[in-house]
């Protein structure tokens, strides 16, 4: 009796543990990089799901900034979610890599599920080499013009109905059919010639330029999923890049991207809804925005609409387009319920949600075609408009993604490096185009040899690195090879060791240990995930022969150095001469001037951004007065040789001011400097003031003969951290400029930056961070070898 009622008691635990495992919830972790607009679509839907399967939870996390870097940073870490948003720009760099999971294994288990019920122009592009790797959620067409109806009403020109057309030159006959000539008679100007409102706007630089080309046959590569050969150089291309340069610099029909970004650091959505703009071409998503900013009975308010963007004159339309999905990470523990999540998000629960808000067009049609996306009698009225949102499936057709091999964001940002020369009126495109591609080819040419290296033998590595701490040990402690110590010196010496081995032993982990493997990474091809290939010395041979942003960032970094370094230095020593001074709430001015150095160095950056501004920028609004025709202190005529097109400089935007306007910047750390060189003047002997001035010196002469000799040290000190902090300025250039324009701003560590992070090319980084080491380290010691000038007390160094 007793053995079967022990039975029974073991059985029962073992149904009970069964049933507890079974119905422990799985957690899924879904991150997307949506804003605030869409999250309430998303997290509606994620809660749907987990009503629908209550074994499923959801943890739903956006990541707006640098989305593409964490992802890659969490996959490497072990830590990737389990289901990401993805686009045909980036998937590849995942694909090729095994991070992600091939998607048509799991048609096969799922019979209800339908793939045709997608746009194959959103579905083609997230597949490789036939294997699709992402479930497209979205698409989004950029041939959509925002337009002004008062604007046309008042110049006497129908509304747009899509079938107009455009050609290369302006066709008056065709009239509101032509596209040149709607945009010349929506374009206005005041009495002094200042363009007051432009025709038409594209969302950023490139949108026209690339539906221009693309219209008439052109392509910037020989194929979009694995481009081996770039055609920047086709005369098509060209020709569209200079007529856009041409509608802006010379009809004045639409506004460069000077003007578009110096409008109050604005962008062609709110120049259209400010009346600066009659049209205006994006994608839907511009749609919540606009209903916010134009609402019935607001100052301001007019009504608007749609349109299809034109086709050129044989009737050919090729849009640039945008869109998006979702992935299954290879990493996830749970690959069915991440399918189930996929489904959901990107079907109909999922793209239902979105298309509430107006930004995300579904990416199967039938719901791209039906309420909510097309207004209907159950469509809120504030909804409603645009009334001709239909144009958004009927521009599908003719969209085109770009190309979308990892390499190509590298190669291709070498080539088109100085288009903006092109828009800015200073060069022609025949003059940048084929330059830029020869550049861009060869920097493509040469990462697509990365892909056949060898891979890189650790174990030779671990001896290397073995081999080099061995020697650094012995370059320590060789010269006390010969020193006797008694037994009670040998003791003490064991305790200090004990006492400093959790230095050490951090020394080891995260200073000596990190920069030995930096080492032996620079002579290989390494991106975090794959594993490392060796190149032996082949990137140090790549960036002093193939990489043409490595001379210019190191050009760009030594002017800097030339400017900022002397002017920070008299900045700093005219502070501390001003400010030691025994005058009543001396400290308080000390701690203003000082502030700025431990304010946020991205908070600084966009405070100077704003005063650079080129329209309304506090320093232009100064010259120029508010209505841009002033002339302070004679500095506009002064000034005149690096003013743009509007008369006034832009300091950010034009290669002439940009370098210089960061090295002005670099004054605002001044207080860093005053600080160390106060404390060198408050330590200088007052008798050695009083003799010079008992022997007559002037307070010029005292200045030359006794403060400057005796702070020689500080003064030294500041030239050499000087230095070293002007070959390390990052977070001012990629805030302000991001390296334009044309890479004058283009600093070595910005290089080093893109190239590590963005690029994935850890290996190459390495190499650039040992050459940078390299470069400070023969500066510095130059620095040393001439600091004769030098006055140490006593003599002695």
């Amino acid at each position: 009796m007793r053995y079967r009622c022990t039975r029974l008691v073991w059985v029962f635990l073992a149904m009970l543990l069964a049933a507890v495992a079974m119905g422990e919830p799985i957690h899924l972790r879904f991150v997307c990089w949506d804003g605030d607009q869409d999250m309430a679509g998303i997290f509606a839907a994620a809660r749907q799901f987990e009503r629908a399967h209550p074994n499923i939870t959801v943890k739903v996390e956006s990541v707006v900034a640098n989305y593409q870097e964490k992802l890659l940073a969490q996959f490497a870490s072990g830590t990737a979610p389990d289901v990401a948003m993805m686009d045909p720009a980036n998937f590849q760099k995942y694909a090729r890599r095994g991070a992600l999971l091939p998607l048509n294994p799991l048609f096969k288990e799922t019979p209800k599920f339908r793939l045709d019920d997608y746009y194959p122009e959103i579905v083609k592009p997230h597949s490789l080499h036939g294997t699709l790797y992402v479930l497209p959620r979205d698409i989004a067409p950029c041939g959509i013009i925002y337009y002004n109806k008062k604007a046309f009403s008042e110049a006497g020109i129908p509304f747009p109905d899509g079938t107009w057309t455009w050609d290369f030159q302006e066709r008056p006959e065709l009239k509101e059919k032509d596209f040149l000539w709607v945009i010349h008679h929506l374009s206005r100007s005041d009495a002094l010639g200042k363009v007051t409102r432009w025709g038409y706007a594209p969302g950023w630089k490139d949108l026209w330029t690339y539906q221009v080309f693309q219209s008439t046959g052109a392509r910037i590569a020989d194929d979009y999923e694995s481009p081996k050969r770039m055609r920047y150089d086709d005369p098509r291309i060209i020709r569209a890049y200079q007529f856009t340069a041409d509608l802006s610099m010379k009809q004045r029909w639409m506004p460069s991207e000077t003007e578009i970004n110096s409008e109050m650091q604005t962008n062609t959505r709110q120049m259209f809804t400010q009346g600066k703009v009659a049209m205006f071409e994006s994608g839907i998503w511009e749609v919540p925005q606009l209903r916010n900013e134009m609402k019935k009975g607001t100052e301001g308010y007019f009504d608007w609409d749609i349109a299809m963007a034109p086709a050129y004159k044989d009737g050919t339309r090729v849009f640039p387009t945008g869109g998006s999905g979702y992935c299954i990470m290879s990493s996830t523990k749970h690959p069915r319920e991440a399918w189930l999540l996929t489904q959901w998000m990107a079907g109909e629960p999922g793209m239902l949600e979105l298309a509430k808000s107006g930004r995300a067009q579904p990416a199967i049609r039938r719901l791209a075609l039906s309420e909510p996306w097309i207004p209907g009698p159950n469509t809120p009225a504030e909804q409603q408009v645009p009334h001709n949102r239909i144009v958004t499936d009927q521009c599908v057709p003719y969209v085109l993604f770009g190309p979308r091999s990892p390499e190509w964001p590298e190669a291709s940002g070498v080539a088109t490096a100085a288009f903006g020369r092109i828009y800015e009126g200073t060069a022609t495109a025949k003059e940048i185009l084929p330059d830029g591609n020869r550049q861009g080819q060869a920097r493509l040419d040469y990462l697509l040899q990365q892909r056949s290296l060898t891979p890189f033998n650790w174990t030779l590595g671990a001896l290397f690195g073995a081999l080099l701490l061995g020697l650094l040990g012995a370059w320590v402690y060789w010269p006390e090879r010969k020193i006797k110590r008694t037994g009670r010196q040998k003791r003490e010496s064991r305790l200090a060791y004990v006492f400093i081995m959790p230095w050490v032993l951090g020394l080891l982990g995260f200073t000596a240990g990190p920069m030995i493997l930096s080492l032996l990474m620079s002579f290989a091809d390494w991106d975090i995930i794959q594993p490392a290939r060796w190149r032996g010395f082949g990137n140090y041979v790549e960036m002093a022969t193939v990489d043409p942003r490595f001379w210019v960032s190191l050009k760009v970094t030594a002017l800097y150095t030339i400017l900022a370094v002397p002017l920070g230095v008299a900045m700093s020593l005219a502070l501390a001469l001003l400010l030691n001074t025994k005058v009543r709430g001396m400290p308080l001015w000390r701690t203003c001037y000082f502030l700025p150095t431990v304010a946020s160095g991205v908070a600084s950056a966009l405070i100077w951004k704003r005063l650079f501004q080129a329209d309304g920028g506090l320093i232009n609004t100064i010259i120029y007065g508010s209505d841009g025709h002033g002339n302070f202190l004679g500095l506009a005529h002064m000034l005149a040789p690096l003013a743009d097109v509007n008369g006034r400089v832009n300091w950010l935007g034009s290669e002439k001011t940009a370098l210089g306007s960061m090295a002005v910047m670099s004054i605002w750390g001044a207080g860093g400097g005053m600080v160390i060189l106060l404390a060198g003047l408050q330590g200088v002997p007052q008798y050695l003031y009083e003799a010079a001035t008992l022997d007559g010196a002037s307070p010029w002469r005292r200045f030359r003969s006794v403060t400057l000799p005796m702070i020689s040290p500080t003064l030294f000190f500041s030239l050499v951290t000087g230095v070293i902090g002007s070959f390390q300025v990052f977070q001012s250039a990629l805030v302000m400029t991001n390296g334009g324009p044309n890479n004058a701003t283009m600093f070595y560590m910005l290089h080093l930056y893109l190239d590590g992070f963005i690029s994935l090319r850890m290996g190459y980084a390495s190499a650039l961070a040992w050459v940078l080491f390299l470069i400070v380290l023969v500066l510095t010691g130059l620095q040393f070898r001439f600091s004769r000038w030098v006055h140490y007390e006593g003599g002695l160094k």
